[in-house]
């Protein structure tokens, strides 16, 4: 999905659930939640659309009419070797993008 096809929805009144994700410290992308499943925003090329910040990512979601969103970061800790339980860790929270 594309974010004109995200602005079509919620001018439709009927917006799917957002994710924003921190993958490393300048990478976040944008998943939509739609029919159960979790694809990523895309540019008009059809690949992934990739964020340098936090604030960049929910901008873009903003512009298109997008009212909340959520955040997750996913924790390293449980792929390095000797840390941790082995069970996956993540942050989560909800996001408020009315302004």
């Amino acid at each position: 999905m594309k974010l004109n096809d995200v602005k079509n929805q919620v001018s439709l009144g009927n917006p799917p659930g957002f994710e924003v994700h921190g993958i490393d410290p300048s990478i976040y992308l944008i998943f939509v939640l739609m029919d159960g499943e979790r694809r990523p925003i895309v540019d008009e090329r059809g690949q992934t659309l990739k964020f340098r910040s936090r604030s960049r990512a929910f901008d873009a979601l903003r512009d298109v009419g997008v009212q909340r969103t959520e955040f997750v970061h996913k924790s390293a800790f449980d792929e390095m070797v000797g840390v941790g339980d082995g069970m996956p860790t993540e942050h989560r929270e909800q996001v408020n993008l009315a302004r």
